[in-house]
């Protein structure tokens, strides 16, 4: 998976997921459920070029829950469903997928769970020094990847701000979908728990 700024446009899509994973559940393709989205306006928006693009951002998220996790989603309780839309995410970017586990569980596990602003600036500077594509991200889209991921990080209940930093805590679901994150799962094991490895 390459690096990608493209998630700078990304929100949370709940609502937006759910409809496509129950499309998708149905059996339908993704043109038919692609042209029943723009046919219908699912998603509220004005054009068609900009339902297209979100279409392609949810369309690839849900895919991501498809076929086991959508049951988890469908069966589960408000926080499954929070914790797999946050997983939907960190499956689909890179550079996502990275700044959790080398920023978000690193800080839970040896800086007393907490995180600043800065320490998401911090992290950039040293993806930067690993990969020029990072380092050629104009100031103004750096700003809004980490604000995109704050947001998923907030909106999951994964960190929470106090004061002048977040509190970074894992997240409770059920016990059915743990079990499964502990047998199956990595990725999803360690949003749960925010434990790497074993």
């Amino acid at each position: 998976m390459e690096y990608s700024a493209g998630f700078t446009s990304e929100g949370w899509f709940q609502q937006e997921i759910e409809s496509i994973l129950d499309q998708i559940n149905k059996g339908f393709s993704r043109e038919e459920i692609r042209s029943k989205v723009i046919e219908d306006n699912v998603f509220l928006l004005r054009s068609e070029s900009a339902i297209s693009k979100r279409f392609q951002m949810v369309y690839r998220r849900a895919k991501t829950l498809y076929p086991k996790l959508s049951e988890y989603y469908f069966n589960g309780t408000n926080s499954d469903r929070k914790v797999l839309v946050l997983y939907s995410f960190l499956k689909s970017y890179r550079y996502a997928h990275e700044n959790f586990y080398e920023l978000i569980v690193y800080r839970y596990q040896h800086k007393n769970g907490t995180l600043q602003v800065s320490d998401m600036s911090f992290y950039m500077e040293e993806k930067e020094q690993q990969s020029e594509k990072i380092a050629y991200w104009r100031i103004t889209t750096k700003k809004k990847i980490n604000s995109t991921l704050l947001l998923f990080y907030r909106e999951s209940g994964m960190i929470e701000l106090l004061e002048d930093e977040y509190k970074v805590s894992p997240l409770h679901v059920s016990q059915p979908l743990k079990q499964f994150a502990e047998e199956k799962d990595d990725l999803l094991k360690a949003i749960i728990t925010l434990k790497a490895g074993s």
